[in-house]
């Protein structure tokens, strides 16, 4: 290498060793750290305070092995209508209603449903037949008062003595039937001479009826379908758990004089007319375990319209006590050959509503008790007679068992 190369390799040198000892002076390394101390800063503030971008989203695609998607559930009963909404909400007003009154809901009968038609769409028609009830009363109450919470359009009407119809919009959904339990309870056959005593023409006075009720000895009580308390009495007679009878109206020979009513049974009535007015009349007292006529000398004795007339009692599964108004009668062979427990009163206690002379009567029906071993004796919701029974039960001959008319046998 020449000495001119050599030169300016050494000048070079000198030159770089020159700028680095000038750099390394403190004044130019305090200038350039503190450069370099605002630069890091700068660059930490413009990371930390700048919106950092959503992460990119890759669609992944997928796995070979990955589950079908879950079918859509399925549908096993069409859209109802609104008239089957409402035949649902009326069968829960029904089933409440059961729960309500106690019953047996196992008891609970579906015998028949029906398709039914309305603008096209179908609805449930339905027949039930229902637990025992022992309170229509209450439970065509209840029913009522459950069926306007839940289906305001809905009506409940008494098609029978048994029978509840349902009708929505005017359309029947449910027939029900109900299987009435008879309030009068099991009693065994007494012993010995029996008395029978029956009170007519319930209906008209609370205040006498509440003392027969209250008699120390059982009384059985009929009572007019159509008096000014007829429910009345009928759910006080029920509370007192005495026999309750329908006292029947039917024509008199002196009709019109005597005016049994206009829901008396007429010998000019058809069979269908008969049928329905005996329907009419047992809704009203659905209770009843028996019926006995008021007035009806002229009725009794026509064999057709007896034979109707108790045959449609039997039907409701009552018994029959002719009251023997006329020799005429001929309730004994058409309750023969219609079926029906037949009973015959054997002595009217106050026809004179004086005390004694009712005691009288009263001596008299022992009498025959005695002799034949059984008698029914028939009265009124007189206060006289009310007082007789009273007085002539403390002196009576004891061996006489006054007795419910349905713990009697039947002739």
């Amino acid at each position: 290498m020449d000495e001119r190369s050599q030169e300016e390799i050494i000048s070079e040198k000198t030159g770089l060793d020159s700028l680095l000892a000038k750099l390394y002076q403190p004044g130019p390394l305090i200038v350039f750290f503190t450069l370099a101390f605002i630069s890091l800063v700068s660059l930490g503030y413009f990371v930390l305070t700048e919106d950092t971008p959503p992460p990119a989203i890759v669609a992944e695609a997928p796995a070979a092995s990955a589950a079908p998607p879950a079918p859509e559930p399925r549908v096993y009963e069409e859209a109802s209508s609104d008239m089957e909404d409402k035949v649902k909400q009326a069968d829960l007003a029904i089933i409440e209603t059961l729960r309500a009154m106690s019953l047996n809901m196992n008891e609970l009968d579906l015998l028949d449903v029906e398709i039914r038609q309305l603008d096209g769409k179908g609805y449930h028609y339905q027949v039930l037949r229902l637990p025992p009830v022992t309170e229509q009363n209450q439970f065509h109450k209840t029913l009522q008062a459950r069926l306007a919470e839940r289906v305001p359009e809905a009506a409940l009407k008494a098609s029978s003595a048994n029978e509840l119809g349902v009708t929505i919009e005017g359309h029947p959904t449910h027939r029900l039937l109900l299987e009435t339990i008879k309030l009068t309870l099991p009693r065994p056959e007494p012993k010995g001479p029996k008395l029978a005593i029956v009170i007519d023409d319930i209906g008209e006075s609370m205040k006498v009826l509440k003392g027969l009720v209250n008699l120390n000895f059982p009384v059985t009580l009929a009572v007019w379908p159509n008096a000014t308390y007829t429910r009345p009495s009928v759910e006080l007679i029920s509370q007192k758990r005495r026999d309750l009878i329908i006292h029947f109206p039917m024509e008199p020979k002196g009709y019109p004089r005597y005016n049994p009513g206009d829901d008396a049974l007429f010998v000019s009535m058809s069979a269908e007319e008969i049928k329905r007015q005996i329907t009419e009349s047992v809704s009203k007292i659905p209770e009843a375990i028996g019926v006995n006529n008021h007035m009806g000398s002229k009725f009794t004795g026509n064999t057709p319209g007896m034979k109707v007339a108790l045959a449609e009692f039997k039907r409701h599964g009552l018994f029959f006590l002719d009251s023997l108004t006329a020799s005429t009668s001929v309730a004994r062979p058409s309750a023969k050959q219609a079926g029906i427990p037949f009973y015959e009163r054997d002595i009217f206690i106050d026809n004179v509503k004086d005390v004694n002379a009712i005691i009288h009567q009263l001596k008299k029906a022992e009498s025959v008790t005695l002799k034949q071993g059984n008698a029914i004796a028939i009265g009124h919701p007189y206060k006289e007679t009310l007082a007789a029974l009273k007085q002539w039960n403390n002196g009576r001959n004891q061996s006489i068992e006054l007795i419910p008319l349905s713990q009697m046998t039947a002739k």
